[in-house]
């Protein structure tokens, strides 16, 4: 009898032990992705797991939340899973998962996710995960699986933006304040280790809202069509719970994992040069009354020519951001209201100066503008009084193209982008030569000059025209065309964006390595200087120069100590051609200088002279000018004793004249 039991329950324990690791072997057997994928509706989940971050982690990592309850209770769900897969259920509804918080929160996976603060993520998007995971988001409560979806476009737990743009963009305000836009980006400012095409360090100090230029980043707003729901659900009653926001999203979204996509329209955060499902604000409201305005903002529309869009459109401002965020006062206006832009709209964000820009466009392109019109009478003269044929056919041709972009330029006003009118107005110029040549004319037009063939860098998409105009470094007048379009130097050479948009990174050092080595005329740069000791500023008709420049001495005769550096001259530099007495006799002059200098320029703020008349007013701005001039020669009367001191006593005189001495 005990043999017997003793038996039985050997076989008893032989089958439990047969049937413990058999199952031991399904549980781990089953726990394998492998097993996972010999479902084929699960192979699109697999394959997007192999190719994720994740694709070291097992699917029951994460698909049961932690502890061995929660894995059995997945078990027990996963073998029914298999009966509704072998029954054909999954015919009529496909299988859904949900990954719990627990499951991501675990020990050592990302437990400590919450305590890493912000991180940035793709294209510079700040995201700190703590406000997300614990507290409401626009009155709702999110789980780890509301960003980071479980598949989407083949990608498995991969962030899914969409639902990003929703929460953030859906129902806002239709002003919000920067903070709204700097709480997921950075401001682009220039920095040491990065160079932004705008530098809105200005737009941060003055807290200019994004929105002003940029106008509205979003397409699409999200809706919700009542017709979605019948997709998953089929009973009248909870349709009818369609208007029950709070209830809806807290089933969906914080009780179940429904990816917001399935029930609420795309919202795209884009700009509008960078989608085609957006046009501009005032071509929406005006039925392209601003067509030729928009052509040329975009870059676009001109005959025979590469399209070259303004940087600020292709950095996604609109019209709005001149025509809308300005007033005569300097205050802000409705956002509904459109007014025409001034010098106003482009110092709100560039700051005080930049005007002198758009004023700058302004007058070489009517000169240009101009220029075009007077040839095309010209030209139309010639091809009008040509016989019948293909060449004049084809000369017609040509000047309807050229009219056609000179007609761009003209109404679309060249501030919407000088350097594609430029292009514009030196393609017309072109088909107006060209033109010509069909009909064997022996008529030569004129040349005329492209901007970007002056400037060797996009610099000129804003700075069109610079080289044109003069300005003043380190005390002496600097022409840009001398050294831009002349010697094709780049404006990085002496121009550099690392710490603030164009600042200069030259030093007078650094000018003179360039100047100084060369056997170029010192008057190029020091013309000032030089107009004092050849005695040809103009001032007096018998001027004379100084005895050195007669005597044809060269400027290195006093700036060179002999070791082949130009450098600034001092009194010891005389002895090495005079007496020792000279250098004592240029001290005096000097001082002498210095303090005539000084006391007229006292005697010149020391009374109003804003009742003085017109005339006397216009007389003491000439004193000033001159005294100034002779203050910026710096020689303090070494380059031409003689015409300076004749200088200081004419101005004393004048000046004595006028205030009654």
């Amino acid at each position: 009898m005990r043999r017997k039991l003793l038996r039985y329950f050997l076989i008893g324990f032989g089958f439990l032990t047969v049937l413990g690791v058999v199952l031991l072997a399904s549980l781990e057997l089953t726990s394998k992705p492998a097993f996972c994928s010999t479902c084929h509706y699960m192979e699109p989940y697999v394959e997007g797991w192999k190719s994720s971050t994740h694709s070291d982690v097992t699917c029951t990592d994460c698909h049961f939340p932690p502890g061995f309850k929660s894995k059995l209770q997945g078990k027990f769900t996963a073998i029914s899973m298999v009966a509704n897969y072998m029954t054909g259920i999954y015919k009529k509804s496909k299988p859904w998962a949900e990954i719990s918080d627990a499951s991501c929160l675990r020990s050592g996976c990302h437990q400590e996710r919450l305590l890493f603060g912000k991180v940035l993520f793709k294209d510079k998007v700040i995201f700190d995960h703590t406000p997300h995971l614990t507290k409401l988001r626009q009155g709702k409560k999110l789980r780890c699986t509301s960003c980071h979806s479980q598949i989407v476009q083949g990608e498995h737990i991969t962030v899914t933006e969409t639902s990003c743009f929703l929460c953030h963009f859906k129902n806002q305000p239709e002003e919000a304040p920067i903070n709204d836009c700097t709480w997921c980006h950075n401001a682009p400012v220039t920095t040491d280790s990065l160079e932004v095409e705008y530098d809105h360090a200005f737009v941060v100090e003055h807290e200019i809202d994004c929105k002003k230029c940029h106008g509205s980043m979003q397409v699409g707003d999200g809706a919700v069509p009542v017709e979605r729901c019948s997709s998953c659900h089929a009973d009248p009653e909870t349709i009818g719970m369609y208007d029950d926001l709070q209830a809806v999203h807290r089933n969906h979204v914080t009780e179940h994992k429904v990816e917001c996509q399935f029930c609420h329209l795309v919202i795209q955060h884009k700009s509008v040069e960078k989608t085609k499902d957006v046009v501009l604000n005032c071509d929406s409201c005006h039925d392209n009354t601003h067509k030729a305005q928009i052509n040329l903002l975009s870059g676009k529309g001109g005959k025979n020519t590469p399209p070259h869009p303004n940087p600020m459109f292709k950095d996604g401002l609109t019209c709005q951001a001149c025509h809308i965020f300005h007033s005569a006062d300097g205050e802000d206006i409705s956002m509904s209201q459109t007014k025409e832009a001034s010098a106003l709209s482009c110092e709100t964000c560039h700051g005080e100066g930049y005007n002198r820009l758009l004023e700058n466009w302004k007058s070489i392109m009517s000169v240009k503008i101009q220029f075009i019109d007077s040839l095309y009478t010209v030209v139309s003269k010639e091809v009008d009084g040509k016989h019948e044929g293909i060449s004049k056919e084809y000369a017609k041709s040509l000047m309807n193209d050229a009219m056609f972009n000179y007609e761009l330029v003209k109404q679309g006003n060249v501030v919407h982008n000088v350097a594609y009118s430029d292009e514009l107005i030196v393609s017309a110029f072109e088909n107006l030569k060209e033109s010509l040549k069909a009909i064997n004319s022996e008529t030569v037009l004129p040349g005329i000059k492209l901007s970007s063939q002056n400037v060797p860098s996009s610099c000129y998409n804003c700075h069109f025209g610079q080289e044109e105009f003069n300005s003043v470094i380190f005390g002496l007048e600097f022409s840009h065309n001398l050294h831009i379009e002349k010697n094709r130097i780049a404006c990085s050479k002496c121009h550099s964006s690392q710490r603030r948009h164009g600042e200069m990174h030259m030093s007078k050092t650094d000018c003179r390595s360039c100047h100084h080595e060369k056997e170029s005329s010192c008057d190029t740069c020091h013309n000032l200087q030089y107009q004092f000791f050849s005695g040809t500023t103009g001032l007096f008709d018998d001027e004379a120069p100084d005895v050195m420049f007669e005597e044809e001495l060269e400027c290195r005769a006093c700036h060179d100590a002999g070791d082949g550096i130009v450098q600034k001259s001092n009194a010891t530099f005389c002895v090495d051609c005079h007496d020792d007495e000279y250098e004592i006799l240029l001290q005096d002059w000097q001082y002498t200088t210095e303090k005539s200098i000084d006391d007229l320029l006292s005697e010149l703020d020391s009374f109003d002279n804003g009742n003085l008349p017109g005339l006397q007013q216009t007389k003491i701005k000439e004193i000033r000018f001159g005294v100034m001039n002779i203050r910026l020669d710096k020689s303090k009367g070494a380059h031409n004793i003689e015409l300076i001191s004749r200088l200081l006593e004419h101005y004393h005189s004048e000046l004595d004249m006028i205030i009654g001495k």
